[in-house]
């Protein structure tokens, strides 16, 4: 089933961007990637069939969570639904579950165990 997934991760530095992308693929994850907030948007767009969404919180020019709610009205109106996770290295306790409160499906802390984040999204399919 893991061959099946597409995976949208969204990551400005790109050390951890290809960290992401290698740990995934290493796990037959089809990733796609984008560097800003941006380039998220215009692929969520034009992808069909994304199982999830992963997008760091601190982007230039938009943030993780400005994106995640622009993506959330465009499932309103494609009447879809993809869980959306925040991946972050600044969570702890209750802003971990402030993430939550507006609208991340659920929060990876960094480093991330690319094991239970495939776990988690498979939980929310």
């Amino acid at each position: 089933m893991l061959k099946e997934l597409k995976i949208l991760i969204v990551e400005d530095d790109p050390a951890n961007l290809i960290v992401s992308v290698k740990s995934l693929e290493r796990r037959k994850v089809n990733v796609i990637s984008a560097a800003d907030a941006y380039e998220a948007l215009d692929i969520y767009d034009k992808t069909d069939n994304l199982a999830a969404v992963i997008t760091d919180i601190q982007l230039p020019g938009m943030d993780g969570t400005e994106m995640m709610r622009r993506m959330r009205l465009k499932e309103e109106s494609k009447g879809i639904s993809v869980p959306i996770f925040a991946m972050t290295a600044y969570a702890f306790g209750e802003e971990k579950n402030k993430f939550k409160e507006i609208g991340f499906d659920d929060v990876f802390i960094k480093p991330v165990n690319y094991d239970k984040i495939l776990e988690t999204i498979q939980f929310y399919l």
